[in-house]
């Protein structure tokens, strides 16, 4: 790797000896002064370890990509991954086997776990049980946990329907974890109570300074209440906490039923210099972002494209089916390759409507739409991988839900000791059912369940069945999934998904006003919120060009501010 010329807020960063809290823009060189310092400092604690916490992927594999020339940096007692990994791996997982008996097993959502999808006869809603949030040996449905293209079920429900769906997934909640089976919700749920246990809080705290000088965070306005907990625990016995981060981009509330104040944790450190020369994006986009962010705080152009002065480009759109030609028009207009363009909403489906491509089709429980929809993912050679790693998984859980009577209620392990196989084996098994089937989009559903319900040897070696699965109403699949975006599509997204990450043109679509929340409200009337904080993030990924496609309802909203704040816009109606 190239050497990174740092500036002199990110080598105070580097350097600094006390637990310290830096601000940092969008775009701001973080990520890459946080892995400095992780490469940096374990030379000043040579029989302690640095720990580095980040919520996104970026700064982990940067580090462990730097570590590559010094491989000791990436072992005991340094520590380098996800704040989920970090408590599973140093508080829970150890106290739950000291107490139970059983190495827990844990799955970073309980999407990922087969029969964990709760229903109630009578009850009509499929919910995952990561709608639901665990307090006081309770579980309550949460409607910001429901996406959107779900939440017109559930509000249907009537107060008993809901009663009724929140004790039985209580009662699937518990099955799940006495077998030892633990998503990152319920090992919070776990770690609350481990916290609350005087002595062995002091016996993990102990075990924590010990073993690290310093803890590194990134990406902090992304902690939750319960992350919290672990980091006030680090504090509490000495060790050096590092905290960076941008309070704007705390888009992820909805993960947790108590609002995090991390404002009030991260008034206990020394404050740093902000990081404030944005080397992602443009001089409209930086302008574009400051009059998004809630605070009064401004970035300052500072990278390659701080020459760039192409204006903001505003869109109106009353049907979002119409944007993509609307987009076209933009990008042919400023000559930009289709392949640089990500369509970014809040909902998954919107994005990829506006982007060219059918629905997803997410909100689905047919077994058979779900397993065509995997295949067709993992036959397209152009997807990424983690479309790829998305569907396998798809098809894995739709594979063990289809499962004889007698592995039903068995976990992953003992499932596959049953099965006499390993879970690579049972991997490529699944792999080979895709592989083995015509491509289910050219053919009726019925044909292609009679594919399926042929792969006798499968069944067989994998104790399931295709008796059960349904043909859609008339026999037609509800939508044909597009190909990959080079085939025709630009690149979806939702605005979480590219949390992290950026590209040269992003199309944020902002949706029609609503009575609730409305981020566009917010943002118009001078008010803080996650839906505003939503937009911001989106615009913040842009590089080059950002386009806005404003549903008719908020263009004149949207407009009129960017205007005031002295945004360099291209209105077109």
């Amino acid at each position: 790797m190239a050497d990174i010329h740092f500036t002199e807020a990110q080598r105070e960063l580097i350097e600094a000896t006390t637990s310290t809290y830096v601000e940092a823009c969008p775009g701001a060189g973080k990520t890459q002064a946080i892995v400095q310092r992780f490469v940096e400092r374990p030379l000043a604690h040579p029989r302690k370890g640095i720990g580095l916490i980040s919520f996104t992927n970026a700064a982990i594999d940067e580090a462990r990509e730097r570590c590559a020339a010094a491989p000791e940096l990436r072992e005991v007692p340094n520590f380098i991954g996800t704040i989920d990994s970090f408590i599973n791996r140093f508080l829970v997982g150890p106290t739950f086997l000291a107490r139970r008996g059983i190495a827990p097993r844990f799955h970073e959502t309980w999407a990922a776990v087969p029969h964990s999808n709760v229903r109630v006869k009578g009850v009509a809603l499929s919910a995952s049980l990561d709608w639901f949030v665990v307090r006081d040996d309770e579980a309550r449905l949460l409607v910001e946990r429901i996406p959107v293209e779900r939440r017109a079920a559930a509000a249907k429900l009537t107060l008993q329907d809901v009663v009724r769906i929140e004790e039985a997934a209580m009662a699937t909640w518990t099955r799940f974890v006495a077998r030892g089976t633990l998503s990152a919700s319920a090992a919070r749920v776990a770690l609350r109570n481990y916290l609350n246990q005087h002595r062995r809080r002091q016996q993990l705290g102990a075990l924590l300074a010990n073993r690290f000088a310093e803890v590194i965070v990134d990406e902090v306005q992304d902690c939750s209440s319960d992350d919290l907990l672990v980091l006030e625990l680090l504090r509490e016995f000495g060790v050096t906490i590092i905290a960076v981060g941008d309070p704007d981009q705390s888009i992820y509330g909805f993960r947790s039923d108590a609002p995090a104040d991390v404002t009030t944790f991260l008034a206990k450190l020394s404050q740093g210099r902000r990081l404030d020369g944005n080397f992602r994006s443009s001089p409209a986009i930086c302008a574009a972002v400051d009059s998004l962010r809630s605070g009064a705080a401004s970035d300052r152009p500072a990278g390659r494209n701080r020459e760039v002065d192409s204006p903001v480009v505003l869109v109106s759109y009353k049907q979002r089916r119409t944007i993509p030609q609307t987009l076209a028009g933009v990008l042919e207009a400023n000559g930009i390759a289709r392949d640089e363009v990500v369509v970014l909403s809040h909902a998954a489906d919107h994005a990829r409507v506006a982007a060219g491509a059918p629905g997803s089709g997410a909100d689905t429980t047919n077994k058979l739409i779900i397993l065509a929809r995997a295949h067709h993912v993992l036959s397209d050679v152009g997807r990424t991988a983690h479309e790829r790693v998305a569907a396998i998984r798809s098809l894995e859980r739709a594979i063990r839900e289809q499962g004889l009577a007698e592995v039903t209620d068995l976990d992953q392990h003992e499932y596959l000791e049953a099965c006499g196989i390993s879970e690579r084996v049972f991997r490529e098994a699944c792999l080979r059912i895709a592989a083995s089937v015509p491509r289910p989009f050219d053919m009726k559903p019925s044909q292609f369940r009679a594919a399926i319900g042929a792969m006798g040897d499968s069944q067989r070696r994998l104790r399931w069945t295709a008796r059960g699965l349904k043909s859609p109403n008339g026999d037609e699949w509800p939508s044909t999934p597009a190909a990959h975006p080079s085939g025709g599509s630009l690149s979806p997204s939702t605005i979480h998904g590219l949390n992290g990450r950026q590209a040269p043109v992003i199309a944020l679509v902002i949706p029609e006003a609503r009575a609730g929340a409305d981020g566009v409200r917010q943002w118009h009337e001078g008010q803080s919120g996650e839906e505003r904080r939503v937009l911001y993030v989106g615009a913040s990924r842009a590089e080059r060009l950002l386009i806005i496609a404003a549903h008719e309802s908020v263009y004149d909203s949207v407009h009129t501010r960017l205007r005031s704040d002295s945004v360099p816009v291209q209105p077109t109606s």
